[in-house]
């Protein structure tokens, strides 16, 4: 006999709660880390919902074919492509994918968002939370934010192997910047596919001053030898947020076995209704600038 049973109800907002109520860090810049975020059953419901935890793919065209079927979208990101094809041929060619990235980086991936969660009730019920008044208001709230003046853009992402983004301090008209990481493999803190928090290399100090004294040029990605890692986001179900400044160097460089599992978060920004306009420049410009 086959007995209904109703989808259990999940409550998150206790996640806006601990946003409040964290911390503040300040090495190797200001931010928000929160360990734990979600409570053990809410989180195993997350990162067990089959949308997260794929089974095994046998080759990268099955992986995309995996992710389609379970309603991810490649979307335009820094650091990847939406050419399916571009990439996989890139994966054959490692030479000339390297053609097809900005020169700081050594490769290029692949970001994939999560579109539908209509399958799964606790995923479904997530994303609610995070398009919510009350988890952006905490965001808001925390860093001082006016409400009014900024819009949210949040989602559920897995970034495929080689996705690489060189140290970066954020673009001027992105206010906040948030990731959780959601991975489903219990290997996941020892994978190589975590973010890098950075400060800059004392002999580089003065890029960040350049960018303090010149707000109309664009801040741009610098190559890593430029700073240091002082920290790596690799603790499963934690939460970093910070306000991108100057010094707010982050990075990533993903080098795994994707077809096993995926670097899984949830990931968001708030934006500038109306940023100033800003003129885009090069390491190599910037660096001549500077000498």
């Amino acid at each position: 006999m086959f007995f209904w049973t109703k989808p259990q109800r999940r409550d998150f907002s206790y996640v806006a709660d601990r946003i409040v109520k964290a911390a503040f860090a300040s090495d190797p810049f200001r931010h928000v880390y929160i360990d734990q975020l979600f409570k053990p059953d809410d989180f195993r419901a997350i990162t067990g919902a089959p949308e997260i935890r794929l089974k095994r793919a046998r080759s990268d065209e099955e992986l995309l074919e995996l992710l389609h079927q379970r309603h991810f979208k490649e979307i335009e990101f820094p650091g990847t492509t939406t050419n399916l094809a571009a990439y996989l041929a890139g994966r054959r060619d490692r030479e000339g994918a390297a053609l097809l990235n900005k020169e700081t980086c050594e490769g290029f991936g692949v970001v994939m968002r999560l579109r539908e969660t209509h399958q799964t009730p606790a995923l479904a019920q997530l994303v609610d939370f995070l398009k919510s008044d009350l988890f952006a208001n905490a965001l808001h709230d925390k860093f001082s934010l006016g409400k009014d003046e900024h819009s949210i853009d949040v989602g559920i992402q897995k970034y495929l192997d080689g996705y690489e983004i060189s140290p970066h301090p954020d673009i001027r008209k992105k206010s906040l910047t948030f990731m959780v990481n959601i991975n489903p493999s219990s290997e996941s803190e020892r994978l190589d596919y975590h973010t890098h928090y950075m400060a800059f290399r004392p002999e580089r100090a003065q890029v960040k001053q350049f960018w303090e004294s010149n707000s109309e040029i664009e801040r741009c990605w610098v190559p890593w030898a430029w700073g240091d890692t002082h920290k790596r986001q690799t603790q499963n179900n934690s939460m970093v947020i910070f306000a991108p400044d100057n010094d707010t160097l982050h990075a990533v460089k993903a080098s795994y076995d994707h077809l096993t599992t995926q670097r899984t978060q949830i990931y968001g920004n708030l934006w500038k209704q109306n940023p100033p306009p800003t003129r885009n420049i090069t390491w190599t410009e910037l660096e001549a600038l500077l000498s």
